[in-house]
């Protein structure tokens, strides 16, 4: 049997490094994309040209409740054959507790914890009937905490405490480790040279992460881990060592 991964967010930046990585090693691929859609289509066209019927996407956008209750079912029959699951998509922005409002809520923790729960629910199944993996990416904020971030930051909390409760609820059928990435590629909007220059002094190796040392090690998890699980690995170059 092919190996097939639904990765979330996989039109962009570290999602689309997933599923380009796991296409060229011979998966099928299933990708969940948000706004994207050009971009979706282009990738979903150039792999199928590769590989044909190797590649489907689902659109979703996880902050409106028609549109991922409709996503919940559609994925429900897509998963056949399903083998892992990354949970990447991520909603990030800044906002002081005394500024978070309901709706702040609800964005910061859907993509970054409801999603996560209620698609690994979905999926548990076909990955226990084959012995598969998840792979949820939190943050390292997660346990440093991040200023004027707490909504964001206890939320991908929760993504790691989930992440072993379920390691434990799925064993010995299904491994489910979290990776959490520190400064992983410059913003869209790149900051200011001052700004770069204090981010990578406070990092040991001096350099911002990219997309293969998340790839790498996420390739590893899914194709030759078979006994690491409930795990959270660090990914940031040192900078949680203080």
């Amino acid at each position: 049997m092919k190996n097939k991964v639904f990765i979330t967010g996989g039109a962009q930046r570290i999602g689309k490094a997933l599923v380009e990585h796991f296409h060229s090693i011979g998966w099928n691929i299933l990708f969940q994309y948000r706004s994207s859609k050009l971009e979706a289509e282009r990738i979903k066209s150039a792999l199928n040209a590769a590989r044909p019927d190797s590649c489907q996407i689902i659109g979703c956008d996880f902050d409106n409740k028609e549109s991922y209750e409709s996503f919940h079912k559609q994925l429900a029959n897509e998963i056949d054959g399903l083998t892992a699951l990354i949970n990447n998509a991520s909603t990030f922005y800044p906002k002081k507790l005394s500024e978070t409002s309901h709706n702040d809520w609800v964005k910061l923790t859907s993509s970054n914890l409801y999603q996560p729960i209620f698609i690994s629910k979905i999926c548990s199944s076909e990955l226990i009937k084959n012995k598969g993996s998840i792979v949820n990416i939190a943050d390292i904020h997660a346990e440093q905490g991040l200023k004027d971030y707490s909504v964001y930051a206890a939320a991908k909390a929760g993504l790691i405490n989930f992440s072993k409760s379920l390691a434990k609820e799925l064993a010995p059928d299904v491994l489910v480790n979290s990776v959490s990435p520190g400064a992983i590629l410059w913003d869209i909007n790149e900051p200011s040279e001052e700004k770069k220059n204090d981010i990578l002094s406070s990092i040991p190796m001096k350099r911002i992460g990219n997309e293969k040392d998340i790839v790498s090690i996420i390739n590893y998890l899914l194709t030759k881990n078979t006994y690491m699980t409930g795990r959270n690995i660090n990914i940031d170059g040192g900078k949680s060592l203080g």
